[in-house]
Formats: structure tokens, sequence, C-alpha cells
């Protein structure tokens, strides 16, 4: 775009050799063309994996963009989803390729030709492009991402048919963006060509005068992530005067500016696609998490400044609302991965150990807390680390099922049985009596009604409301302090006389070595389902043997590890 400026003509000659005067300057100007800014491209890739409402809403969310939307190249990389994410979408924004990958490896895409183009139509929200790449198997956020980026090299940039990208913009599939989001990242990567991310502050779905993450620094000491940094981090005096300055780094205050920092999360990032290429992309062997930390920090040590936008907002659930033990695991394992690229080999061989060591003992702890298949999990991730196997987690439990029925289905049910129920949080008595409760609806439900099982609520004394009356419900209490002495002393009551099954509710348990046979799982975010296993001393002994095998292998694995260093572009 060209912008014409009339400018008088001051200078030149009359024809007596002098000046001309007011006369001169009403003749024809002269015409000076001044190039306005380029509007850069982007791509922007979402990764989608059985929530098509709300892709489709963040969609939406990217055409109400004040920056440009016609600059916008959206990918939008579906998992293998099963709920209908591809037709839902085609039918709704009539994207102009659909693209099958047919692949089990990310970072071996084999895209096929476009099966469907709505050429000269555009889609329905008037973005630049709409692109969706059907991957065959669900390959995690980061293989999902790495699907993307392989997609715009070939199909925008090193000769493809489409405009080479500016940038790209990593957005998830389950935020809500403000219309100003794309314009703040990209003033800010404009501003200062030696950026090479950008991330957004958080800030919570649910209560948008919060904010939940903001700066995040790594502290190569021990691989641990923080909000603060060291004190012999290189930002520790201006981090400490800006926080100082603002409140805190979370919370209902007033941010704005830019940080410079370690690492900014991939749920709103933008990076500059000509440092992509010489960076590299993720990390293949992730799966999930630790893979935006890691590029993070590939950036910094390629000389690229990593800033984080305070006024580029972007709204998302807090990451410990969906944390699980399987997506414990991936940060256990992973991050292992993430160090071995930065320490020399004797600190990394002493971090490695540590870290290990630490994992399996919150196995075992776990494994003496009524959570079998938790520990089981956690011991995988050293485990997986010393046998090389990377990708998604092939155990994540037993399988969820209705309550009811996966009580019934154990011979759980009836006069006979008791069900112990773990209240160990303040929380804890809505969720027992509400466990009870579908229980109960289930023993109506059918051609006859059954007689409950007798229930027995374990409760930590300093659960909230412990000292008020029994409910009518309950059958008997037995109540604990966190001491392990008490704790163990309350053993004492179970040993003739053991429960049919406990009850733990969202992974969270701290009464050990209960004698019982069964485990029962309630995540209250599906809270009409559970997971139940059973936990004999077969099972534990069987355990045991696994964790020490494990142990030894860690140990040794360390002893000899060394620093990594990948052999291509993915990693």
């Amino acid at each position: 775009m060209n912008h014409q400026d009339s400018l008088p003509d001051h200078s030149r000659p009359n024809g007596d050799g002098g000046v001309s005067g007011l006369a001169s300057m009403t003749r024809t100007p002269v015409r000076v063309s001044v190039e306005a800014p380029a509007i850069p491209t982007l791509a922007v890739v979402i990764v989608t994996w059985n929530r098509k409402a709300l892709v489709a809403s963040v969609l939406e969310a990217l055409s109400r963009q004040t920056f440009c939307p016609s600059r916008l190249h959206v990918v939008v990389v579906d998992n293998s989803s099963t709920d209908g994410t591809l037709e839902f979408l085609s039918e709704r924004f009539a994207p102009e390729k659909i693209i099958e990958n047919p692949t089990q490896a990310a970072h071996e895409p084999k895209f096929m030709p476009p099966t469907r183009s709505a050429a000269g139509t555009g889609n329905r929200l008037s973005l630049g492009s709409l692109t969706i790449v059907h991957n065959h198997a669900n390959m995690g956020g980061c293989g999902g991402f790495n699907t993307g980026f392989a997609y715009i090299s070939r199909s925008m940039d090193s000769g493809g048919p489409g405009e080479a990208p500016d940038y790209v913009w990593l957005v998830d599939d389950d935020i809500d963006l403000p219309p100003d989001a794309c314009a703040q990242l990209v003033k800010s990567a404009e501003a200062d060509r030696t950026i090479g991310l950008v991330g957004s502050r958080t800030v919570d779905l649910a209560d948008r005068e919060t904010t939940i993450e903001t700066t995040i620094y790594f502290d190569p000491a021990t691989g641990r992530m923080s909000d603060e940094p060291r004190a012999d981090h290189r930002l520790f005096a201006s981090h400490g005067a800006w926080a100082k300055t603002v409140g805190a780094t979370r919370g209902k205050h007033t941010y704005s500016g830019l940080r410079d920092v370690d690492i900014v999360s991939a749920c709103s990032l933008l990076a500059r696609w000509s440092l992509v290429r010489s960076v590299g992309f993720w990390d293949y062997r992730y799966f999930i998490y630790c893979d935006d930390a890691d590029w993070c920090l590939r950036f910094a040590r390629a000389g690229h400044r990593v800033v984080l936008n305070l006024d580029a907002v972007v709204y998302h659930t807090p990451w410990h609302h969906k944390l699980t033990p399987a997506r414990g695991y991936y940060a256990q394992r992973n991050i292992l991965w993430v160090i071995q690229k930065l320490m020399p080999a004797r600190q990394l061989r002493a971090v490695t150990r540590r870290w290990m060591l630490s994992v399996l003992k919150d196995s075992l702890y776990a494994a003496c807390h009524r959570r079998l298949f938790h520990a089981e999990i956690m011991r995988r991730s050293c485990d997986d680390v010393v046998t090389g196997r990377w990708g998604k987690l092939d155990f994540d439990g037993p399988p969820a099922q209705e309550i009811g029925a996966a009580l019934d289905g154990a011979h759980l049910l009836g006069r006979e049985r008791s069900i112990a129920l773990v209240l160990n949080r303040a929380d804890s008595g809505n969720a027992a009596q509400e466990f009870r409760e579908r229980v109960r609806a289930f023993l109506r439900s059918g051609e006859r009604e059954r007689d409950e099982p007798t229930w027995i609520e374990i409760v930590r004394n300093d659960v909230l409301g412990v000292d008020q009356p029994v409910p009518a419900d309950v059958n008997r209490r037995v109540v604990y302090a966190p001491r392990a002495a008490s704790r163990l002393r309350r053993q004492l009551g179970f040993l003739f006389a053991a429960p049919s099954a406990v009850v733990v509710f969202d992974h969270d348990c701290d009464f050990p070595l209960l004698r019982s046979a069964w485990n029962v799982h309630v995540d209250r975010r599906q809270a009409s389902k559970c997971q139940i296993e059973h936990d004999g001393l077969v099972e534990k002994l069987c355990f045991a043997a696994r964790w020490v095998s494990t142990l030894v292998r860690s140990l040794l694995f360390a002893q000899r590890l060394g620093p990594y260093t990948s052999p291509g572009k993915y990693g």
C-alpha cells in the first residue's frame, strides 16, 4: 500500500536564477511515495482432540481479532477425534482444505492431497485460509503442533504454493481470546527483531479478574520451573523490583508491559517463523507437557529473547485443574529429557539421580496409601526414561465405569459388605455424601431394592466439619491426625475387620496400608464414574518387585548418563 503526500516545491529555480516566491507554490506538486509497513502474515496452529465445541469457539475468537483476520492462515490439527470434530468444523466453517495425515508419528508426516477444497468461496470466518489436518492417531499436543509445523513448512514455506509466514501463533483449543490478543503479540515481536518468542499472560477462564500465570523461570540446578528466579539468575534483581511494584506474580493485580523470562506457555505463543526454521520443531518424544518449555530454552540458547507480553491476555483453565496421574507421568518423564539438553555430564547425573529417587519415593508413598495404579504410573515415568520409551503412555489405570455398576461387578454391594471413604480435605464430605447417594440410586434402580453396604468414614481431624455429628447414613466414623503415629494407631481397628473397599477422592489419600482388597478412585470432574482396582497382597508384592527393579536400573542409568543432542529438527 502506498501513501502519496503533496509537497510544495520551494526549491525549483525561476527564470532569473532565483528561488520562486509565493506564485511558485501554486504549481503542480511533486508526488512522493511512502511505503507503509507491511502487515505480517501469521500461520495459526490449533491442536484439538474431542473438543469440537471448544475449538469452534476459538476459531470464532480468531475471526474477531483486531489484527487483520485475512492475514491469519489457520491450521486446525485434529488428533483423530472420535466426537465428529472433523465433520462438525467442516460443515460449520467450510475450510478451504482438509488434509489426511495417515501416520503414527508426527515427525514422519504423510500428508495426502486435499480431499475437499472450497476454492473460490473461502471459509466462513473471513480468515486468510482455514485448513484442517486430520491425523490418523492421537499424537498429543506435542505431535499435533509438530504436525502443524510440518504442514506450514510444506504448504507456506520452502517454495510451497502459499506465502511464507512471518510468525506462527500456537493456540490451545480450550481458551478464550480478547479481540486484541493477536495484535498485542505481533506488536511486541515487530518492535524488536531480537525477540524470538512472545507469550501471553494467563487469566483464569472462570474468574477473569485473576491472573494465574505470568513469569516462568527455569532452575538449571534442579530442573524445576517457578514464577520466581533463583538468586543467581540474570533477571533476579529486575524481577524482584517488578514484582514489588505490581504486588505479586499472580492474583488480582494490574499488569502491563514486557518481561524477559525463560519460558512462556504454548496456550498462546507467537514464534518468529524464520527462527523456527533454525531452532527446530518440538521434541517428538514428549506427547504433552514440557514441550513448550524445552522449545523456549532452546530459543534462548540460540541467542533469541523469550518475552512475556503482560498486555496480551489469554483466558485459560488453571493447569492443576486438569492434572491426573497420567498427566503427571508426562511432566515427570519429560523434564528429565529437558535437562539432558542443558547440563554438563556431572551435574546432569546428579540432578537426574535426585529427580528419579524423588519420583520413586512418591511412587512408594502412593502404593502404601491406597493409590496403587497411581504408584505404577509414577514408577513407569522413571522406567520409560531408562528404556527410552517416548510418546503416549499406554496405561492410565483401570477403565472408568459408572459407580454402581463398578461396585456391583466387584461384588462390593450388599449388607455384608463395608465401604470406607477417606475424607482428608475440606470438601471431601460433600463428595462422600454424593458417592453414597449414587450407590443408593443404583440399588433402587433394579427390579428389587437391595440393601446398602455398611458405610465407614475415615476423617482427618483438621477437615472442616469433623466435629459435626456423624451423618445418619454413616455407620461408623474413624478420626485420625496427620501425624504418622496417629495414622498407624488407627490401623489397629481394621486388622480383624477390614472394609471390603476403600474410596479415594481425586487421587489424594494419606491414610496408609489399610487392609482391604479393593480401591475405588473417584475424580470429581467426572463424579458419576470411578476406577476400581484390586489391591491385595499379591498385587502389592508384584508392584514392589517392579519398583525395586526400576530403582536399581534408574541408579545405573543416571550414573552413565550424558548430554543429549537431537539428531534432527524435531527436538
